[in-house]
């Protein structure tokens, strides 16, 4: 057996000494980044928006999610019901507030973007510039009829009669919809606004009153429970897992090239769907942590098992997918004044 000399071996023990205190002062900054990544969440108050009253899908959304939020990051999270305009009215606060990190908002992205592009009064936001944090569901759409019309879209249209539509306002996610859908079909629509949110415009087309409303999944199932309306198209690239046997508008119609703009132009902004969102300016450190922390919290199975036992479902989609500046961008002065045109004017009564 071959000895080592104490003389040989000192120099060894200095030299792994040596490798041993480098690799661990090369840790300490690494660690101590990590420590104080969320510091400035620690021991604060953070204000979580809803755009709408207590008791809504977006309030309950919040509520849900913000204990999970505070869990994560040790802030306490105070929910905050600021309705008017729509969501416009919070949004706008949200947009003021100082860029810390310490402000967001469950917010109905669609609605958001429709708002600006139709240059609604009171708008003082722009979404091009807020922080987007993940977005948490994006519903698909489906048109509902009363009873007494045809089984599907197609026969519908063919019939060449009247179909009135239901909605709150020319631009509540109903309105905009529904003359999106009539633009793209070259139906023969009429769009009546006034109707308290999706519960009273449903109700009109269950009594008779209005015929048809383009409505969210959710809702589209809970309104059409008893026969008390049909579904008779999905709006969407793809049919819904859920009602897998409702074809798509594209599946449905020979769509031609000015229709299927006019549906690819509405869904790319649907696709923005229920997002958590926060201040422009964020310093980037904060955001991409704010950002991280809303990957985990969205991704987390716990949470989506949460959601799904109160029909809450929770499909997280990354920031970086949604590009609300490329979306708003892409759109020419021309045809922005089309889009005014026909969601403002040409269907409302």
């Amino acid at each position: 057996m071959t000895r080592i000399s104490s003389s040989a071996a000192h120099p060894r023990r200095l030299a792994l000494a040596a490798g041993l205190l480098a690799g661990l002062t090369a840790l300490v900054p690494a660690a101590t980044a990590n420590a104080a990544e969320g510091d400035f969440l620690k021991g604060a108050t953070v204000h979580f928006f809803v755009g709408y009253g207590p008791g809504g899908g977006y309030d309950f959304y919040a509520r849900m999610l913000a204990p999970h939020f505070a869990k994560r990051t040790g802030a306490t999270v105070v929910v905050e019901n600021k309705p008017g305009g729509g969501g416009t009215t919070s949004l706008n606060h949200l947009f003021r507030s100082k860029p810390d990190g310490l402000t967001m908002q469950m917010l109905n992205g669609e609605s958001a973007i429709i708002a600006q592009l139709t240059k609604q009064p009171g708008v003082a936001y722009d979404m091009a510039k807020v922080s987007v944090y993940g977005r948490v569901l994006e519903e698909p759409s489906f048109v509902i009829v009363n009873p007494k019309w045809p089984d599907t879209m197609k026969e519908i249209v063919a019939t060449g009669k009247k179909i009135k539509f239901s909605a709150g306002s020319r631009t509540d996610n109903l309105g905009d919809w529904a003359a999106v859908t009539c633009e793209a079909l070259k139906m023969n629509c009429q769009i009546i606004t006034g109707y308290k949110g999706s519960k009273g415009a449903s109700l009109a087309v269950m009594n008779g009153e209005a015929d048809a409303l383009t409505i969210s999944e959710s809702s589209a199932i809970n309104y059409s429970k008893g026969g008390r309306t049909k579904m008779v198209v999905t709006v969407g690239h793809t049919r819904s897992p859920k009602r897998p046997n409702i074809p798509t508008v594209y599946e449905m119609f020979q769509l031609s090239p000015e229709g299927k703009w006019w549906f690819d132009f509405r869904l790319g902004i649907k696709a923005i769907g229920r997002v958590v969102v926060g201040t422009p300016g964020i310093p980037r450190d904060r955001l991409q942590y704010l950002q991280k922390v809303w990957r985990e919290i969205l991704t987390d199975p716990a949470v989506i098992a949460e959601g799904a036992k109160t029909s809450h479902d929770v499909e997280y989609e990354a920031p970086d997918k949604l590009d609300v500046k490329a979306l708003l961008d892409r759109l020419p002065p021309q045809k922005l004044k089309e889009v005014q045109e026909v969601i403002l004017k040409k269907y409302s009564s």
